[in-house]
Formats: C-alpha cells, structure tokens, sequence
C-alpha cells in the first residue's frame, strides 16, 4: 500500500486502535460497577438514594494510599448502617484526614459520610 495514496486509511485505523485502547479499560470498570450491584445489600434504591446523608462506621484493612489525589482504599468488612457487605474499595478523604500518618496493611477504624454509592473518609484511627 502506498503511503501518499492511502492518507485517510492510516488516519482511520490508528484512530479505531487509539479508540480501542482508551476504550477496554472502561468496559472493565462499567462491568465492575454493574457486578456491584448484584451484590447483596447494593440495590438500585440504596445505589440512587441521594437525599439522605447517612454515616457509617466500618472497620478494614488499608490496601493503597494515595496522597496525591487524597483517597485510599480499604479492604472492609460489612457495613450494616449502609447495607454494604465486606468488599474492597477506594475512597475519598476529607482533607482534614493526614494520610501521611497512615500506611498500607493498617488495620483501621473509619466514619464514612454520603448518602448513594458516593461515600467520604471523614476520619480514621486505628483498629483496637
């Protein structure tokens, strides 16, 4: 094939590989959150309820810090003021939070604020 000839048809695959790649990742999340749903305790209602701000206390084990973007992960067991069962998960933190006192394998305390499937780090101590 002839480059000068043939312009346009490079231009359309390298967008359609581009379009791919940016493309997958996302399915994979889409599925993930579709999954989370057909969880116990993470029906449609509780996932669309944003009227009501609730707070949950819950107990996990730190899994990822990321300081940069002020959110962390936990691996946490069941949440019954929220209906959530064990999962792991990533969540924002209040900057009042100091995540720099903190580490990965941490077993932890934490008080979540939010209401739907969007919840908040409001404060964290450690696990007795």
């Amino acid at each position: 094939m002839d480059d000068a000839r043939y312009p346009t048809l490079r231009a359309v695959l390298a967008s359609a590989l581009i379009s791919t790649a940016l493309t997958l990742p996302m399915s994979g999340a889409l599925a993930q959150m579709s999954d989370m749903k057909k969880m116990p305790g993470m029906n449609d209602s509780k996932m669309s309820d944003t009227k009501k701000t609730t707070t949950a206390d819950a107990t996990g084990t730190i899994t990822a810090l990321n300081a940069a973007n002020h959110k962390i992960t936990f691996d946490h067991g069941p949440i019954p003021a929220i209906d959530w069962p064990a999962m792991k998960m990533e969540f924002a933190v209040v900057p009042s939070v100091d995540l720099a006192k903190l580490k990965t394998g941490d077993k932890v305390k934490f008080t979540l604020s939010g209401s739907g499937n969007t919840y908040t780090v409001q404060s964290i101590s450690p696990a007795p």
